[in-house]
């Protein structure tokens, strides 16, 4: 029996990867999914995502922004295995990501519309 969001909707990317763990809704912005994709294709290895979409309850839980691009479906988290996290920041730049969080074990990422780089 397969689970809720177990849909392969690009090659690289499955829809359960973008749920929220609280309630297993799932929004995702054509703009990030598009990103995602090139990001994989450029760096030529599998992006993990940590977090994608997160809905309210979810987002205080772990302590996201109430602002927070992860309730629109606007950003993720990741890592690769076989990158290191700044290398996978200027990776994410070329392909296009707006926002990007480098943090000691994964990239925030997302498509906010003014660029805005930062570390957590």
């Amino acid at each position: 029996m397969s689970k809720l969001n177990d849909i392969q909707f690009n090659i690289y990317f499955n829809l359960q990867e973008f749920e929220c763990p609280c309630c297993k809704c799932v929004m995702v912005h054509s703009d990030l999914l598009t990103n995602l994709i090139k990001l994989r294709k450029l760096v030529n290895e599998p992006i993990f995502i940590n977090s994608g979409y997160r809905c309210k309850t979810y987002n205080n839980q772990v302590g996201g922004v109430a602002t927070s691009y992860h309730l629109f479906g606007m950003a993720v988290d990741v890592y690769a295995r076989n990158i290191n996290i700044s290398s996978l920041a200027i990776h994410a730049q070329q392909v296009g990501f707006k926002g990007i969080g480098v943090y000691g074990t994964f990239l925030h990422l997302d498509v906010r519309p003014e660029k805005y780089i930062w570390e957590g």
